[in-house]
């Protein structure tokens, strides 16, 4: 065997030692696979203004270890002002009834998934604007000995839009926050009113903004439906000290911008509270220290004015 024959050998017995090694270090980083995860793609759908009848799918993802039974079910919804949904028949521009759903019943394996199918059909005679239901993928609770059972599920909302006039104008009714504050984190509120046609998307490059202290703050992403109302909050993390201005404009569809204005005051007493404490120690810190040094004048003066009448009487003697 030569010389170069080993070294090449023990340069491979070298790499195999070294991945032998990390092997094991990265199975113990792998993250665990849960014992359930239930995930819909797409998030949410909208269908734009266009043909009367549309396909289209959803995927359901089984990221689990064990297997379960998925049911399908379509339910109109209105919102609240925190953004949930809330489920009722006959809801305002409900648009459920337009769909068909396939399958609405089946089993996804551990680690697989299903596609569902849904193909829209909108009325000949419907109003402009916005329509929107939801899609709720339910898993029901299995069999246990507990005595509470809970469903899971996932809802995504479809938001289909009538050809017509698109009207994407918001009002802003309000811009909330407190007058006076000592110190940050302040939370900045507002409630954003459609009175347009369709629903207004507050999301990536049209996140909604407010100008204060010299900065901007974003506030989270949010939809705020056809006719409805949503209050968002944000946080700011504001200086020292400040009389600050916050206004809050969203341009319509008009080009016109609704605004809402606050001015805060940003003073902390509570260190001005500490720093007036530390004088006023500073300040009887001294006065007791000159009185200490005044009584040790005072007495070393009298024991001086002693040592000296005794030394006169005894020169007197």
């Amino acid at each position: 065997m030569t010389d170069r024959l080993r070294r090449e050998i023990g340069v491979l017995l070298s790499i195999t030692c070294l991945l032998w090694a990390q092997a094991p270090g990265a199975a113990a980083r792998r993250a665990p696979t849960p014992g359930f995860s239930l995930e819909v793609t797409p998030t949410r759908l909208v269908i734009p203004a266009g043909a009367s009848s549309t396909t289209q799918k959803f995927e359901v993802i089984n990221g689990g270890r064990m297997p379960f039974t998925v049911t399908v079910q379509k339910a109109d919804f209105t919102a609240g002002e925190n953004g949930e949904l809330r489920f009722q028949p006959n809801a305002p521009y409900a648009a459920a009834s337009w769909a068909e759903v396939t399958p609405t019943h089946f089993v996804v394996a551990a680690g697989a998934q299903t596609s569902v199918t849904f193909r829209l059909n909108r009325p000949a005679k419907a109003e402009p604007g916005d329509h929107q239901f939801a899609l709720i993928f339910k898993v029901p609770a299995g069999r246990n000995a507990a005595n509470i059972r809970i469903n899971r599920g996932i809802a995504t909302p479809v938001f289909v839009a009538v050809p017509g006039s698109a009207d994407r104008s918001v009002e802003v009714t309000r811009l909330r926050a407190p007058g006076f504050a000592l110190h940050g984190p302040v939370y900045l509120s507002t409630r954003v009113h459609d009175i347009g046609t369709v629903h207004r998307d507050f999301r990536g490059t049209g996140k909604l903004h407010v100008d204060v202290g010299g900065g901007r703050v974003g506030f989270p992403d949010f939809t705020v439906l056809r006719d409805s109302t949503r209050e968002v909050t944000a946080r700011w993390n504001p200086p020292l000290m400040c009389v600050c201005h916050a206004t809050l404009s969203v341009p319509g569809s008009d080009g016109r911008a609704s605004t809402a204005p606050v001015r805060i005051i940003i003073f902390p007493l509570h260190l001005l509270a500490i720093l007036l404490g530390g004088l006023v120690a500073l300040l009887l810190m001294g006065w007791f220290v000159r009185r200490r040094y005044r009584a040790d004048v005072l007495a070393t003066a009298s024991a001086l004015r002693a040592a000296e009448g005794e030394r006169g009487e005894d020169e007197g003697v």
